[in-house]
């Protein structure tokens, strides 16, 4: 300990710039702190050589890896190990948690997804360079968020991933809203898809209220999304007498019909035209009119009198007369029409449904921004499989579980009670062809009148003379 206080005192006085002052005495103490993990793992590696040999496996040899750490580069070797039968195993790498193959840990991992999520991949890796101990490309970075991501959807949508999951939880009022933005794609435009849950709000300050129990579900397939929300109510809520409230723009997709695949059974389902939604769909369609929108939203939100609203688009219809006569104001006005007597249920108001619950819908447009902000604007085009990857990450940040979904004890081949190897060797065997038993084959041989027959001929009786 004296001789790396001396050290460090050394550094201090052999620099007078304060700024090469304080670089250097990082230099010195990240180095320290990796010649220290070094050992120390090695050490480790050492004290599990007896646990492995007690399983009945041999040291083989020893190999050296370099991981990047939250400190910078380590540097390190390690035994392998082999069994009969078995594959070769390295202890120290599996307690770690090192995957093969893979060049940083997970906690580094963790700390340059969650920088991605709000900085572009090229400010990521500037911060990262910076305030780390090494250098990573905006390149790696973007590889980094596909394949975490591609980890991240596939325990998401593992069959298994509630089989731990024993008691159900019981909710009066379950909040359940959807809705579908567009972004930019490298091949043309993709469109991610969202669906929330929770159980209410609750007031943080007095301007200030937050959702109870929230959790979201986001996948550039729409199915994807729908099928998480639906397996997530299935196996978290005991639905029998649960009040569902959903809320959406009523496109393709998020309809009533769409929610109550989500839901399934429960005690009653309420669906509801998203108000904003509709606010925007009158005023697109009456914008040859538009003293008459505020008068048709008043209608519709406050009174809910069919009367009315008829009484307002005939109003709206006798004004298209003179230079309003045209086709492009008759079919919006045809199509508004249309519109609010499909929905005519579902944009009932929530006041007049005497549902005994707090509203708590409405916040979907509002919790889009934590997605937008990072893959819409600024120029950003996107590949498949990197907005899959940064909309997986985005999700685990907002549900607070991107560590749970990171850390290498939960994979999904651990979720099952076969591992990877059994269950591909188990899926090989009951996909062989079993021996069956056949009447005969008929025997025949060529002749030198067969095309090349006389080759083939000499080429037989060649092969019979070497059997024999």
């Amino acid at each position: 300990m004296n001789s790396i206080v001396t050290e460090i005192v050394d550094i201090l006085k052999s620099e007078t710039n304060i700024i090469k002052r304080e670089k250097a005495l990082v230099v010195f103490l990240l180095s320290l702190i990796r010649k220290l993990m070094s050992l120390a793992l090695e050490q480790l590696d050492q004290e599990l050589s007896e646990s492995m040999k007690k399983q009945g496996y041999q040291m083989e040899k020893k190999n050296q890896r370099s991981i990047n750490m939250a400190f910078g580069e380590v540097t390190y070797a390690r035994r392998r190990y082999v069994k009969a039968g078995q594959e070769s195993r390295y202890p120290l790498d599996e307690l770690m948690g090192f995957d093969k193959y893979k060049h940083y840990s997970v906690l580094t991992v963790r700390n340059i997804l969650e920088v991605s999520s709000v900085a572009t991949y090229r400010n990521t890796a500037l911060a990262v360079n910076y305030l780390s101990g090494f250098n990573i490309s905006h390149a790696q970075i973007g590889n980094l968020v596909k394949a975490a991501g591609q980890k991240i959807k596939d325990q998401q949508e593992a069959d298994s991933r509630y089989d731990a999951q024993t008691a159900k939880k019981k909710a009066t009022v379950l909040y359940l809203e959807g809705d579908g933005v567009m972004i930019k794609g490298t091949q043309g435009r993709l469109e991610f898809h969202r669906y929330q849950v929770c159980e209410g709000v609750r007031n943080v300050t007095c301007k200030r209220r937050e959702r109870v129990n929230a959790k979201e579900f986001v996948s550039l397939s729409r199915l994807d999304a729908l099928n998480e929300a639906k397996e997530y109510l299935a196996n978290t809520y005991d639905l029998t007498n649960t009040l569902i409230i959903s809320n959406a723009d009523g496109g393709a997709g998020y309809t009533k019909k769409d929610f109550e695949e989500i839901v399934g059974r429960c005690s009653k389902h309420e669906h509801f035209l998203d108000v904003f939604h509709l606010n925007k769909k009158i005023k697109d369609r009456l914008c040859f009119a538009p003293e008459l929108q505020g008068k048709l939203i008043y209608a519709l939100e406050f009174k809910y009198d069919r009367d009315l609203v008829n009484t307002i688009l005939d109003t709206a219809e006798s004004k298209l007369i003179d230079e309003l006569d045209t086709a492009q104001n008759h079919e919006p006005l045809t199509r508004l029409r249309s519109y609010i007597d499909r929905r005519w249920d579902d944009i009932k108001p929530f006041k007049m449904r005497d549902l005994k619950v707090a509203k708590a819908i409405g916040s979907c447009e509002s919790n889009h921004r934590k997605y937008t902000y990072r893959v819409k604007g600024q120029g950003k085009y996107w590949s498949e499989a990197g907005a899959e990857g940064m909309l997986r990450i985005l999700t685990c940040i907002k549900n607070r579980d991107l560590e749970r979904w990171l850390n290498s004890d939960f994979e999904t081949g651990k979720l099952i009670s076969l591992d990877r190897k059994k269950l591909q060797t188990a899926a090989r065997d009951s996909l062989k062809r079993r021996h069956e038993t056949h009447i005969g084959i008929q025997h025949g041989a060529l002749t030198t009148e067969v095309a090349g027959g006389s080759y083939l001929s000499k080429f037989n009786r060649m092969l019979n003379h070497i059997n024999y």
